[in-house]
Protein backbone atom coordinates (compact mmCIF):
# COMPACT_ATOMS: atom_id res chain seq x y z
CA UNK A 1 0.00 0.00 0.00
CA UNK A 2 1.33 3.59 -1.06
CA UNK A 3 1.12 6.67 0.70
CA UNK A 4 1.18 10.12 -0.09
CA UNK A 5 1.44 13.18 1.49
CA UNK A 6 1.79 17.14 0.57
CA UNK A 7 3.58 20.06 2.28
CA UNK A 8 2.49 23.54 2.07
CA UNK A 9 5.78 26.04 2.14
CA UNK A 10 3.34 28.74 3.17
CA UNK A 11 2.52 26.49 5.47
CA UNK A 12 6.02 26.16 7.15
CA UNK A 13 6.55 29.87 6.67
CA UNK A 14 3.39 31.03 8.78
CA UNK A 15 4.80 28.14 11.06
CA UNK A 16 8.31 29.58 11.58
CA UNK A 17 6.92 33.26 11.68
CA UNK A 18 4.64 32.52 15.01
CA UNK A 19 7.38 30.85 16.79
CA UNK A 20 10.10 33.49 15.94
CA UNK A 21 7.33 36.05 17.39
CA UNK A 22 6.68 34.29 20.34
CA UNK A 23 10.25 33.70 21.11
CA UNK A 24 10.42 37.56 20.43
CA UNK A 25 7.80 37.95 23.12
CA UNK A 26 9.24 36.12 25.40
CA UNK A 27 12.75 37.16 25.62
CA UNK A 28 13.42 39.88 28.35
CA UNK A 29 14.46 43.12 26.32
CA UNK A 30 16.93 43.76 29.32
CA UNK A 31 18.36 42.26 32.47
CA UNK A 32 18.58 44.26 35.24
CA UNK A 33 16.19 46.81 35.08
CA UNK A 34 14.64 48.90 37.79
CA UNK A 35 10.91 49.68 37.34
CA UNK A 36 11.00 51.72 39.73
CA UNK A 37 14.20 54.03 37.60
CA UNK A 38 12.18 53.60 34.24
CA UNK A 39 10.78 57.04 33.08
CA UNK A 40 7.37 56.48 30.51
CA UNK A 41 7.33 60.17 29.39
CA UNK A 42 7.85 59.95 25.81
CA UNK A 43 5.23 60.73 22.89
CA UNK A 44 5.23 59.27 19.53
CA UNK A 45 3.72 61.37 16.74
CA UNK A 46 3.85 61.56 13.27
CA UNK A 47 3.20 59.26 10.03
CA UNK A 48 0.67 56.13 10.50
CA UNK A 49 3.09 53.45 8.91
CA UNK A 50 3.29 49.70 10.15
CA UNK A 51 6.62 50.26 11.97
CA UNK A 52 5.11 53.37 14.29
CA UNK A 53 6.35 52.18 18.00
CA UNK A 54 3.92 51.35 20.65
CA UNK A 55 5.94 52.83 23.62
CA UNK A 56 9.69 54.69 24.25
CA UNK A 57 10.81 54.55 27.99
CA UNK A 58 14.44 54.76 28.99
CA UNK A 59 15.68 53.81 32.51
CA UNK A 60 18.38 56.85 33.01
CA UNK A 61 21.17 55.47 31.17
CA UNK A 62 19.51 53.66 27.70
CA UNK A 63 16.29 54.54 26.07
CA UNK A 64 13.93 52.11 24.50
CA UNK A 65 12.04 51.57 21.97
CA UNK A 66 9.08 49.06 21.57
CA UNK A 67 8.17 48.32 17.77
CA UNK A 68 5.33 46.27 16.91
CA UNK A 69 5.68 42.19 16.47
CA UNK A 70 5.17 42.32 12.87
CA UNK A 71 8.62 44.67 12.31
CA UNK A 72 10.46 41.05 10.69
CA UNK A 73 7.92 41.67 7.78
CA UNK A 74 8.60 45.21 6.80
CA UNK A 75 12.09 47.50 6.40
CA UNK A 76 13.53 48.70 9.63
CA UNK A 77 13.81 52.34 9.82
CA UNK A 78 17.19 54.29 10.66
CA UNK A 79 16.89 56.27 13.88
CA UNK A 80 18.47 59.94 14.09
CA UNK A 81 18.37 62.19 16.92
CA UNK A 82 18.18 66.04 17.06
CA UNK A 83 21.65 67.59 17.82
CA UNK A 84 22.01 70.67 19.86
CA UNK A 85 21.92 72.93 16.73
CA UNK A 86 18.82 71.45 15.46
CA UNK A 87 20.63 68.67 13.13
CA UNK A 88 19.52 65.10 12.62
CA UNK A 89 22.03 62.71 13.62
CA UNK A 90 22.33 59.24 12.80
CA UNK A 91 22.26 57.56 15.91
CA UNK A 92 23.74 53.76 16.44
CA UNK A 93 21.05 51.55 18.12
CA UNK A 94 20.49 47.74 18.82
CA UNK A 95 17.40 45.95 17.43
CA UNK A 96 16.71 43.26 20.42
CA UNK A 97 13.27 41.12 19.85
CA UNK A 98 11.25 44.22 18.89
CA UNK A 99 13.18 46.74 20.75
CA UNK A 100 15.41 49.91 19.55
CA UNK A 101 18.03 50.11 22.40
CA UNK A 102 19.83 53.59 21.78
CA UNK A 103 23.01 53.72 24.53
CA UNK A 104 22.14 57.13 25.73
CA UNK A 105 19.25 59.13 26.29
CA UNK A 106 17.94 62.12 23.84
CA UNK A 107 15.08 64.62 23.83
CA UNK A 108 13.58 64.42 20.44
CA UNK A 109 14.95 61.56 17.93
CA UNK A 110 12.90 60.57 14.34
CA UNK A 111 12.71 57.19 12.34
CA UNK A 112 12.66 57.95 8.96
CA UNK A 113 12.11 55.91 5.86
CA UNK A 114 11.59 56.58 2.46
CA UNK A 115 13.78 58.54 -0.33
CA UNK A 116 11.18 61.67 -2.19
CA UNK A 117 8.58 61.37 0.03
CA UNK A 118 9.80 60.46 3.69
CA UNK A 119 7.86 58.43 6.33
CA UNK A 120 8.55 60.24 9.51
CA UNK A 121 8.01 59.22 13.01
CA UNK A 122 8.75 61.50 15.86
CA UNK A 123 9.90 60.68 19.64
CA UNK A 124 10.36 63.41 22.31
CA UNK A 125 10.72 62.91 25.70
CA UNK A 126 9.06 65.06 27.80
CA UNK A 127 9.68 66.62 31.43
CA UNK A 128 10.85 63.81 34.11
CA UNK A 129 8.33 61.63 35.84
CA UNK A 130 8.81 58.27 37.34
CA UNK A 131 6.58 55.31 37.18
CA UNK A 132 4.56 53.01 34.46
CA UNK A 133 2.74 54.28 31.70
CA UNK A 134 -0.65 54.79 31.81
Amino acid sequence: MSAISWTYPQDTMLALKRAADAAAAATPVASALDVDQLHFNYTITGDQVAWKPLRAFDDGKQTYIELPAGLGSTDAPPLFVTGDKGAAELVNFRLRGRYYIVDRLFDVAEMRLGTKRQQVVRIARGASRRGRAS
